[in-house]
């Protein structure tokens, strides 16, 4: 598979524009529209599209493709960063390059989510795009929890609700995102 092949498979796979391509690879869409149009990319640009290729589909023979494990969802719904560094889970198989996973400790997300699931998410959105969805969203303040998304009394407030806790009512958020996939303890 040749280069102009590989960007459109990345393409297909992901979803992403010329735009995204060129801020992954720190190039302009220009350029990334040049190699789509058969041009030549730099050695080191060739080395990191077929990376992003080997990322996205995997290679032959590998268990699978990982991605970092942020950390746990577990008491209050907040992601507890990881007290041994950082890990990795396998990834879904079409899952987005910038995918990252979260485990589920505990049961303050029953009935959704149970004790070892792993959650993924790749795309963070603005959080009006969210409102009434179940969401990975960040708060202002660094937490990072899972809740479905209300209006907040005033613009720019969220309340965040769930099933088996008290609503988290009348907070700023910097992003929310969509559960791309969830994976049941095995």
């Amino acid at each position: 598979m040749n280069i102009v092949e590989k960007i459109k498979a990345i393409q297909d796979r992901t979803g992403w524009s010329q735009v995204k391509l060129g801020e992954h690879f720190r190039t302009s869409q220009s350029t990334v529209n040049r190699w789509l149009n058969g041009a030549e990319p730099e050695g080191h640009r060739r080395d990191q599209i077929n990376d992003l290729y080997e990322s996205v589909f995997g290679s032959a023979g590998e268990k699978g493709r990982l991605v970092p494990l942020k950390g746990y969802i577990g008491a209050g719904g907040h992601v507890e960063a990881l007290e041994h560094g950082p890990e990795e889970v396998e990834a879904p198989a079409d899952a987005p390059p910038d995918t990252v996973a979260a485990k589920v400790k505990g049961d303050s997300q029953l009935p959704m989510l149970s004790d070892g699931w792993i959650i993924y998410w790749s795309k963070a959105l603005p959080v009006a795009d969210m409102i009434n969805r179940l969401a990975v969203v960040q708060l202002s303040d660094g937490r990072i929890m899972v809740k479905t998304i209300r209006l907040g009394s005033q613009p720019g407030l969220w309340t965040l609700t769930s099933f088996n806790a008290a609503d988290i009512v009348d907070v700023p958020a910097d992003w929310a995102a969509p559960i791309d996939w969830i994976k049941p303890r095995s």
